[in-house]
């Protein structure tokens, strides 16, 4: 016999856990509600669903979203639906559509969901009859236009009940309630469908509707579609382009939603749309902001989305993509018992529950050098999965160099100290900052040089610079010299290295130097850089701040 004391564990984990960690529990508690077993006593249940809840807004939201969308197709909880539901709309779209209920349980959920989540819902195209029919109910409500009114009857004592009466016979008068009641179940009864009624654009004539090439839009100031043309309304309307698309949802790439944030014309950025078959698939969007005439108010977006050009399409085979798809998942299952036993390692190690032996804190080190190892790699391969599938989210930001090398130099001196090679970063003067936010160019960086010193001999001195190449448009430089066996070899043989034997000191790449560094020449390609070896060098050429948009004008003269 079995007992599951995970959903207990996670709770007392939970109870006063450092700010820097809630994100992970909070990851944990809600993985294992969603498989919702059975054996779970209720109270358990309930008490963690109010503590998810609880500590949801320490937990940033882009982390909420990436959680619930690594769930997909593993949420069986209604009442975690219902909670992650009433998130943010991201959150809400993940939850939608990564659930997998029965129309039964769908059906009892839908008078308890928000309206925005009721609308994520109705994008669902495996739903049964019963959750169809709740959904139709609740549409008169749902789709109620701002601003409009609906007359409600007074309900007053009633000493006996009244014959039913057609709704289209109702007043505006004093009705009692009983006849109220007897109303609604008379229409109710003269209605009643097999099946749910459909949206215009979901009717059995869609089939024969020919796709849409080109529509044209209109959003208000929160980025949300207001007005369409050249599509169905349904299929359009209410779709966010101030967030980039997560996973397969609906959205533009991070370029479109930067340039509405910035309030900024965008031209041909992409944009993903769900649902509907006439507009199913992805577009390129072309938009400019307008404002108010006599206020000067922002108002929102006027553009046109399109159906990209052959040469525009850069189509992953449905084989890499579903390959990939099923490495995020083996990948996810890696993560949780891995981040149980760093925790407790962790425990062992800082003697946080008392005093330890030194022999055990040594081999509590010792697992937490391996763990950290594994999740290094494990975050290679899941960045790898998302670049096949071209789901890499790259956010908009800055990162002054100065910063970075004191960073690179932090997070690589164990590795360096244990092979026994010195790393020199140097930094021209004046350099601008690189044009891509802290956490990718700190990714990207760390990822390359803990892979040259993993080549390089004892005693070995490495040598990286960051410089600035000023023109038109102005790219920052790193030039990192190569170890003395690598120097001689050719792109193709480094791209080609496989996993280096013996190669286990803490911090250096799990899966061998050639796939670090394809890693990283596919990383700076996403991000508009270069990685190319050069006169037994390597250099990387990513964007840099342009002279507008943080005052180096007068520096450099351009």
């Amino acid at each position: 016999m079995r007992f599951d004391d995970r959903l207990d564990t996670a709770l007392r984990n939970v109870d006063g856990v450092a700010s820097d960690s809630v994100a992970g529990q909070w990851r944990q508690l809600i993985d294992i509600l969603a498989q919702n077993p059975l054996r779970f006593d209720p109270s358990q249940v309930a008490a963690g669903l109010i503590k998810a809840r609880q500590i949801r807004d320490r937990v940033d939201a882009e982390e909420r979203v990436s959680a619930v969308e690594s769930l997909s197709g593993r949420i069986l909880s209604p009442p975690l639906v219902q909670l992650l539901a009433a998130d943010i709309a991201p959150v809400a779209a993940a939850v939608i559509a990564g659930a997998r209920l029965s129309d039964s349980q769908w059906a009892d959920l839908v008078p308890h969901l928000p309206v925005r989540a009721r609308g994520f819902l109705r994008m669902r195209n495996d739903l049964g009859a019963r959750s169809l029919r709740a959904l139709a109910l609740h549409a008169g409500g749902d789709f109620l236009l701002p601003g409009t009114t609906v007359d409600v009857p007074v309900a007053v004592p009633v000493a006996k009940s009244r014959p039913p009466v057609s709704p289209a016979k109702w007043d505006n008068r004093a009705v009692p309630i009983g006849e109220v009641v007897e109303r609604l179940e008379q229409w109710r009864r003269d209605h009643e469908r097999t099946e749910a009624p459909q949206l215009p654009f979901e009717s059995e004539h869609a089939g024969n509707a020919q796709p849409a090439t080109e529509i044209r839009f209109e959003t208000d100031d929160n980025g949300t579609v207001i007005w369409v043309e050249g599509a169905p309304r349904g299929a359009i309307v209410g779709i966010d382009i101030a967030r980039p698309a997560f996973d397969n949802g609906p959205g533009p790439d991070a370029y479109g939603a930067a340039a509405f944030r910035q309030r900024m014309p965008m031209e041909n950025a992409r944009m993903r749309l769900r649902g509907a078959s006439v507009v199913e698939g992805d577009w390129r969007m072309s938009a400019s902001p307008f404002f108010d005439a006599d206020s000067g108010r922002f108002r929102g977006f006027r553009g046109i989305m399109r159906r990209p050009t052959v040469v525009e399409t850069a189509d992953i085979a449905p084989d890499a993509k579903q390959q990939a798809e099923q490495l995020q998942q083996i990948l996810h299952e890696l993560r949780t018992p891995l981040g149980a036993i760093v925790g407790f390692a962790e425990i062992i190690e800082r003697q946080m529950f008392g005093p330890v032996e030194t022999s055990y804190r040594g081999l509590a080190n010792n697992i937490l050098d391996d763990a950290n190892q594994l999740l290094s790699g494990f975050d290679d391969l899941a960045m790898a999965a998302q670049m096949d599938r071209g789901v890499l989210e790259i956010r908009t930001g800055t990162t002054e160099c100065a910063w970075l090398a004191e960073r690179l130099a932090a997070r690589l001196q164990t590795v360096s100290n244990n092979l026994n090679v010195e790393v020199n970063l140097s930094i021209a003067d004046p350099v601008r900052p690189f044009a891509i936010e802290q956490d990718m160019a700190e990714r990207l960086f760390s990822r390359l040089l803990a892979s040259v010193i993993m080549g390089c001999e004892a005693g070995e001195v490495l040598h990286g610079r960051f410089s600035t190449i000023a023109g038109a448009v102005a790219q920052n430089r790193f030039h990192l010299t190569l170890p003395t066996k690598l120097a001689g070899q050719s792109e193709e043989q480094l791209l080609g290295t496989g996993p280096a034997s013996g190669a286990t000191v803490g911090g250096s790449p799990l899966l061998g130097l050639g796939f670090s560094l394809r890693l990283v020449r596919n990383l700076a390609r996403n991000i508009g850089g270069s990685l190319h070896f050069q006169n037994e060098s390597l250099i990387v050429t990513i964007a840099a701040v342009q002279g507008d948009q943080h005052h180096f004008k007068d520096q450099w003269g351009d």
